[in-house]
């Protein structure tokens, strides 16, 4: 923990200002900006456009809802959430913003529970539960050629896993194809961030409070009871290839120590096809006694299959439990078609051997819709 935490808060120290390459991944919030500039004809974009140029205030809404069904077990799952961002950016290297998310389950489970109920070591989508609105990340950015810095109530995963279509919400649906399966990642969370990148190669790094709700986390303030997770990542970004590794360090505040690497390859072929694979794991140490979890996913994508407004997405992945560290392999194969208006429409279909539960095997099919406004 001491060996990490000193690496992270040497990363934060030791920041020059350097330019930025754009394949390198946007993060949950730029990529959301990013997304709708190049959306045609957005909807609402003539109604909120003066709020940008006068203002320079960018307002996002996206919305998504799923549905999954185990055609073994005939148990189903669906959900839906809300996204709102309002990015203000006074001036180019500083800006502010917030998101606000709201999650709905329909049915007997959320997201988390669904998986369970079929056997599934990762969760089968992203994530939704029956949750009021909430603030999730209220931050403030300060950003340089090279440089770019966040602190307040962040989003880990802006910082790390910067492999090919590692974003559930719009790519795999699965934790264990889009990678988010380890890393222990807090995806609200107070902290502060760095990404220090050169044209071939990045540093990101974080180090933040580890507890998984943010009210938690302000009472552990208040009583001087923190729980930390620190993480540093380094990059190599030849062309439009992305090679990393990631390092990160979590105990809680009953003193449970956990920790783990991942290492990712993602090799660009051409305008059409890419693919990637990923070797993850994960260390805990109960009474002196450690337990490794490991993960490792292969995948491919293709673009531009039948129309240019389509993307094809396959990958195979085997995961090993917490407890009986067995492992349990999966197979994802999802088609996403975008319509005008930033309207998105995916198809998936998962695979997955050995389940928790008594079935040898369980077949899920599900289908997603995204829009962003």
């Amino acid at each position: 923990m001491r060996l990490l935490s000193t690496l992270v808060l040497l990363s934060l120290l030791c920041v020059n200002a350097f330019s930025v390459e754009d394949h390198l991944l946007k993060d949950d919030i730029d990529g959301k900006v990013h997304e709708k500039k190049s959306i045609k004809n957005p909807l609402l974009s003539d109604n909120l456009k003066f709020l940008e140029e006068e203002y320079h205030l960018n307002l996002i809404f996206s919305y998504m809802t799923l549905g999954q069904k185990d055609t073994v077990s005939g148990e189903q799952g669906y959900g839906d959430r809300v996204d709102f961002i309002a990015h203000y950016t006074p001036v180019e290297a500083l800006s502010f913003g917030a998101k606000v998310e709201l999650q709905r389950a329909y049915g007997e489970y959320t997201s988390g529970q669904f998986a369970n109920a079929v056997g599934a070591i990762n969760k089968l989508s992203p994530s939704y539960a029956d949750l009021d609105t909430y603030v999730k990340e209220l931050w403030g950015d300060y950003r340089s050629d090279k440089l770019f810095f966040r602190a307040g109530i962040i989003n880990t995963s802006s910082f790390v896993d910067k492999s090919f279509y590692n974003s559930f919400a719009k790519f795999y649906m699965s934790h264990a194809s889009s990678s988010q399966d380890y890393g222990s990642i807090p995806l609200s969370s107070l902290g502060v961030g760095i990404k220090y990148t050169e044209e071939a190669y990045y540093i990101n790094a974080v180090l933040s409070d580890a507890t998984v709700h943010l009210r938690d986390a302000i009472d552990d303030i208040r009583d001087n009871n923190l729980s930390l997770y620190s993480t540093i990542e380094i990059g190599y970004t030849p062309g439009k290839d992305i090679y990393f590794i990631n390092l990160w360090d979590k105990e809680d505040k009953e003193g449970k120590h956990s920790y783990g690497a991942y290492l990712s390859l993602n090799h660009y072929i051409d305008e059409q096809n890419k693919i990637y694979a990923k070797y993850g794991y994960t260390g805990y140490d109960v009474d002196k006694n450690t337990s490794i979890r490991q993960h490792i996913s292969l995948g491919w994508s293709h673009s531009a299959l039948f129309s240019s407004k389509d993307l094809l997405l396959t990958a195979f992945a085997f995961s090993q439990e917490d407890i009986t560290l067995d492992y349990q392999n999966s197979i994802e194969i999802l088609y996403k078609y975008t319509f005008d208006h930033g309207i998105e429409l995916s198809a998936d279909l998962q695979i997955i051997q050995h389940p928790t539960t008594e079935e040898d095997w369980i077949v899920i099919p599900g289908v997603r819709l995204r829009a962003v406004f």
